[in-house]
């Protein structure tokens, strides 16, 4: 076994280069700042009336620096520098009352008391908004709408308490504060951030939901200045921005892709998602793939043959479609290991469109660890390689940039399996540390799984709420 440490990938911005997108922006601006990005970012907001007036007020104070908290660790919680088109992202919110529906609460207390079936009464709450996430999209063409939702709405009809009972990663702190209630509830039940943004799909307009204590966040929340800075560089990327973008080792043009599978809401069909399949600019589209067939025995799913050369071929041609060039070498990762029919299928595939570096690779849990002397854990980027084809790569460990470990718990590493592969497998594992970094819903940037299979999962909890004859979006800020 060979272990090393990877070099922690640097991320592009307007004028620099930077291993943290906080420094990096703070510093260099945000990656498109020489070109055509949203400079004035129309804001349309949906909520109760206290709801949204607390929510424009705190939008308000984000435009000038909000104060890091205090910490021995700077750069782990820095302040943020302000919203504002003088500095940093270089761009503002803007909106007037027109751009402002606010829901009455009687429409509320109507719905709970007329209704006791808990999935309907999540359907009639969307059609709220819906309602006038529909008015906005059609008389006022916001870039992005906020819905916002109260505390007591979130507990009282959504079953989620103040604290947030689930930890997806291995530290909750690390969790984007606006949508963090999307797994608590259910599948078995309407979940109403996942039926919302399906549903608001067709009026073209990313939404994002907000609960009203994003204002005065409590103690198991992020601190204000992190929230701040999540919060403000999910809306510019929603708005059509680039904030940040993988550093490239060459000119040749990459592209990465996630495959997931997910499980209609009836349970009866497992259906494909393959993710934004974009380049390191994070520029890309969305696919949906066909229903497949468990076969009696099969552990996990997998692609025929003839889907996995469909789905790759079909999502190839709506990425030329988008960005009008092809790749010339394209990534795959799976959370599951490859068949030998998938393999034929993605190859047949890549050839017919011209692409000759083709990378297969699996990312999954393992049980495996490494220890290392002292109270800390591995390092972050630690690789430890078996031989060729397996590697076991620590995504989150202590991190350098912030002299500490930003976790509640002992990381975990994933397991990387090399199926087919043109490149090295050290430039592979480096470019899944790259694209741990390219969630541009959270500025924090150790985070466990690359973007690729963060998105699928959950473009995958989306599509699930479209019917078969619902077209999906393609870009990924209307999952995110």
């Amino acid at each position: 076994m060979n272990i090393k440490l990877l070099d922690e990938p640097l991320l592009q911005f307007g004028t620099g280069e930077s291993i943290c997108p906080r420094e990096g922006i703070s510093i260099f601006n945000p990656y498109d700042l020489n070109s055509v990005r949203p400079e004035r970012i129309k804001v349309g907001v949906i909520g109760k009336s206290d709801s949204v007036d607390t929510v424009l007020s705190w939008l308000n104070l984000c435009k000038r620096m909000v104060p890091a908290k205090k910490s021995t660790l700077p750069k782990l919680f820095p302040s943020f520098m302000g919203f504002n088109r003088h500095e940093a992202f270089n761009a503002e919110f803007i909106y007037d009352e027109g751009y402002i529906r606010k829901i009455n609460n009687s429409d509320f207390d109507q719905i709970i008391s007329r209704e006791t079936n808990y999935a309907r009464i999540v359907e009639l709450f969307v059609d709220l908004y819906l309602t006038e996430i529909k008015f906005l999209a059609k008389n006022k063409n916001p870039d992005v709408i906020l819905c916002v939702l109260t505390e007591k709405f979130i507990q009282t009809i959504l079953g989620i308490p103040t604290k947030d009972s689930e930890d997806n990663d291995e530290n909750s702190q690390e969790e984007e504060q606006t949508d963090e209630f999307d797994e608590i509830v259910s599948d078995q039940e309407n979940n109403f951030r996942r039926l919302l943004k399906a549903k608001a799909m067709e009026f073209n307009v990313p939404i994002q939901i907000v609960r009203d204590r994003i204002a005065k966040p409590s103690g198991e929340m992020q601190d204000p200045a992190t929230i701040a800075w999540n919060f403000c560089t999910a809306l510019y990327y929603k708005a059509s921005g680039t904030p940040w973008a993988m550093k490239k080792k060459d000119s040749t043009i990459v592209c990465y892709a996630g495959i997931s599978f997910y499980t209609s809401r009836n349970r009866k069909t497992i259906q494909t998602s393959v993710t934004q399949i974009f380049n390191e600019h994070g520029k890309g589209v969305i696919l949906r793939g066909s229903p497949i067939q468990m076969k009696k025995g099969d552990r996990e799913p997998h692609l025929s043959e003839r889907q996995a050369y469909e789905l790759l071929d079909n999502s190839l041609k709506e990425y030329y479609e988008a960005l009008k060039v092809y790749p010339q070498r394209l990534v795959l990762h799976k959370t599951s290991n490859f068949s030998i029919e998938e393999i034929e299928g993605f190859k047949a595939a890549a050839y017919k469109n011209q692409i000759h570096a083709l990378d297969l690779v699996t990312i999954m849990e393992t049980s495996l660890r490494l220890f290392r002397e002292g109270a800390y854990p591995p390092l972050r980027g630690t690789l430890a390689s078996f031989d060729e084809k397996t590697h076991l790569l620590y995504p989150r460990g202590f991190v350098p940039f912030y002299n500490t470990y930003p976790g509640s718990y002992i990381p975990n590493p994933v397991e990387i399996r090399l199926y087919s592969h043109d490149e090295s497998p050290e430039l592979i594992c480096s470019e899944i540390l790259a694209l741990t970094k390219m969630n541009w819903n959270n500025t924090q940037f150790d985070r466990k799984l690359p973007i690729t299979l963060e998105c699928s999962k959950r473009v995958g909890e989306i599509l699930k709420y479209l019917t078969q004859e619902q077209v999906p979006q393609i870009k990924y800020s209307f999952y995110m």
